[in-house]
């Protein structure tokens, strides 16, 4: 698990929201997502959608009841960066882990369901109630996708959790829309956000590329 510190509200209530992540953002997982993301290494798409893969397989192992399938709803890039990347990074991620789980015979599915509403600033700098006034009502669910029918259980999507601002927006923006999502799945989370020990982070697998 991967709780941020404070725990912002939507991921607590009205019901728990829980964070998975596949380790801590530091070393050599922070320098592969970066270089992912901000640096056009497309090569490490795949080792990091295992990562991603291994986070939701691992999490839809705690369910009480699992649903027949799994649906992926990845935060959305903000249309500037996904111009200056070429490529929305999380998105072509979650499609990707998506891709490894069916192999595995898991039902799971990427619902693009969410866009920004308006534009946000750049998180970089920001303290954790900025984050939040940053990004509240910055997101809504594309009526039209929702309207074409939603199956499975809602999974959110994200790289890395840093305060759970865009997470926590992620998940009131699907609730406004009549969905219940159950889990945040990322491929990292700031070290400092930890609970400590980091007893609940996966146990870091190989990352080399391919």
């Amino acid at each position: 698990m991967a709780w941020p510190d404070p725990v912002p509200a939507p991921l607590r209530e009205p019901a728990a929201v829980t964070p998975f992540c596949g380790g801590a953002y530091e070393g050599a997982l922070r320098e592969l997502v970066i270089a992912y993301k901000d640096h056009a290494r497309y090569g490490l798409r795949r080792p990091l959608a295992r990562m991603l893969a291994d986070v939701i397989a691992h999490l839809a192992e705690q369910l009480p009841a699992r649903p027949e399938q799994l649906l992926l709803v990845p935060i959305p890039s903000a249309p500037a960066a996904v111009r200056r990347r070429g490529h929305d990074s999380l998105l072509s991620l979650a499609c990707l882990a998506a891709a490894l789980l069916r192999r595995r015979g898991q039902d799971v599915a990427v619902g693009a369901l969410l866009q920004q509403t308006r534009a946000v600033l750049d998180s970089a700098g920001l303290s954790a109630a900025e984050r939040w006034r940053n990004l509240e009502g910055a997101l809504k669910v594309r009526a039209a996708r929702v309207g074409a029918g939603v199956h499975g259980g809602v999974v959110v999507v994200d790289d890395v959790i840093t305060t759970g601002a865009s997470a926590a927006e992620a998940v009131r923006a699907l609730r406004r829309a009549g969905l219940t999502p159950f889990a945040v799945a990322a491929v990292a989370a700031t070290p400092r956000r930890f609970a400590t020990p980091v007893a609940g982070v996966l146990p870091r697998r190989g990352l080399s590329p391919g």
